[in-house]
């Protein structure tokens, strides 16, 4: 097999366990998306997994070192912002991307911030699509999942993947198994008396904190986390 297959065929199975994962949160990971108008849905309604989820998935797989994305341009309307985005996976020594993708998002209360971050995300789950990332989303299989709380029937239930053994240098969190902590971008963790506290760049970070049952500490000024020690 030449190199380019082997890339292939580690990428797909990565891409088979990053949906496992998915499969395997369950219901808590799927959202119902609608277009209102006037209080008034417009459309069909759709169903896909949380932002958070997804990116939470691929870190655990991917790990956050072997992929990256590029802000290719952003543009600010009266209502919306719209932002392309390109993503970029790492396979063996050298990073590929599959195109561009362009996002979008309402702004809410003038809080341009807020729609631009989402539009950002918007961009980046279309481009994790073109990998087959969160394909139940857009074959249609999590309306089920949603309402009723099962997995997709169509499709055959996997094993969640095993986390990546703890690297050298890595704090002991002293958590139970249950309480595994997510992979993310620019985040370490420090325990401290019963607590794990996530430290470093937390700002654009708080959705996938909240997915792992981080809360906010106001006086601490810090994400933090109760753990179960062995």
């Amino acid at each position: 097999m030449s190199d380019d297959e082997n890339k292939r065929s580690t990428i797909a199975q990565q891409v088979e366990a990053i949906n496992a994962q998915l499969r395997a949160f369950g219901r808590e990971a799927v959202q119902e998306i609608k277009m209102m108008r006037d209080g008034q849905v417009i459309g069909q309604v759709r169903y896909g997994f949380k932002p958070q989820y997804v990116f939470d998935a691929v870190n655990n797989v991917l790990l956050p070192e072997n992929w990256r994305y590029e802000v290719v341009s952003k543009e600010i309307y009266d209502n919306q912002v719209v932002a392309e985005v390109k993503l970029f996976l790492r396979a063996g020594e050298e990073w590929f991307c599959k195109g561009s993708q362009t996002g979008q998002m309402q702004i809410i209360k003038k809080n341009v911030g807020d729609a631009m971050k989402g539009a950002i995300t918007d961009a980046l789950q279309k481009c994790l699509s073109l990998l087959s990332i969160g394909s139940d989303a857009y074959k249609g299989l999590l309306r089920e999942v949603y309402h009723s709380g099962n997995r997709p029937q169509t499709t055959p239930a996997r094993q969640q993947p095993q986390r990546p053994p703890k690297r050298s240098g890595q704090p002991d969190t002293g958590q139970a198994t249950n309480n595994e902590l997510p992979k993310i971008a620019g985040i370490k963790y420090q325990r401290r008396d019963g607590i794990v506290v996530a430290v470093g760049n937390s700002f654009d970070k708080k959705e996938l904190l909240k997915s792992a049952g981080f809360k906010w500490d106001k006086s601490g000024k810090n994400w933090y986390k109760e753990v179960t020690v062995h």
